[in-house]
Parts: structure tokens; sequence; C-alpha cells
């Protein structure tokens, strides 16, 4: 099975050293099959804070571009996200607020359950929700 991280599993690599030696031992030896969303280079690039993020950005993502290993959504996705945004916004009006934020989560999750790939995640709260209203492969990391 592939795997697709979350942005947040990227941007948590950059807080402290240790989250980056966690990185590294966890997640390198699954490069051969991760694939990378583009919501979240798209995340990732909204975030970078400076011009040094943006070139380590760049050397990560132009390699897995030129392997193909890119997800982009496409329109049968997008037609299943507004379905699944609509169902929790009728079904689960807590989270009425949080829906704009969703639909990019929504959208890595589709996307990586057409790839075959498992979403790996910090964030359980969010991905569980969506997956209560679409199946996909999640696994979420402890903090």
């Amino acid at each position: 099975m592939k795997v697709l991280l979350d942005t947040n599993v990227y941007i948590t690599a950059l807080r402290s050293k240790i989250e980056r030696e966690r990185f590294r031992t966890t997640f390198y030896p699954l490069l051969p099959i991760t694939v990378l969303s583009a919501v979240v280079v798209y995340e990732l690039s909204v975030n970078a804070e400076n011009a040094r993020t943006r070139e380590l950005l760049d050397e990560f993502v132009c390699p897995m571009e030129k392997a193909g290993r890119i997800l982009t959504p496409m329109f049968a996705d997008w037609q299943t996200a507004a379905r699944v945004v609509s169902a929790i916004a009728r079904k689960e009006g807590a989270w009425r607020t949080k829906l704009p934020a969703l639909l990019n989560d929504v959208l890595i999750a589709l996307s990586g359950r057409r790839a075959g790939a498992e979403v790996v995640t910090y964030n359980g709260e969010d991905f569980r929700l969506i997956r209560r209203h679409t199946e996909f492969s999640l696994r979420v990391l402890e903090s």
C-alpha cells in the first residue's frame, strides 16, 4: 500500500531536531511508496515563511513530480468532496465553522483513496470525522 503524509506530518518534522529525527527514522524508509498530495504541497507552500523553506520544499516536490508521484484531485474527487462536506454540515452541526478548512482534508483523503494510499496524519479528529462520511485508509500518529 502507498503512503500519503498529511501536511501536519511535514510541519511537525520542521518544529524541532527531535521531530526531524523521528521523521527520518519513521518515514524515510517509506519514501519509495510515498505519494504527495498537491493539496499538501499547496498547504506547505502557503505556510513557507522564508526563501530557505520554499527552497527546501522545491527540493522535495520536484523529484516527486518528476517521478509522477503527485496526486491531484480529479473532478470526481471534487464532486465527492462536495457531498462529504454537505453531509458533515447536515449531520455534524458542531463542525459548521470548520467546513472550509475541512475541504482540503477531504480532498487529501479522496486523492489518497483513489491512489490506494493510506493517509498518515496527526489530525485524527478531522480525518475520523471525514471517514464517517466516506471510506479511505487512515493511520493516526501519536503526538
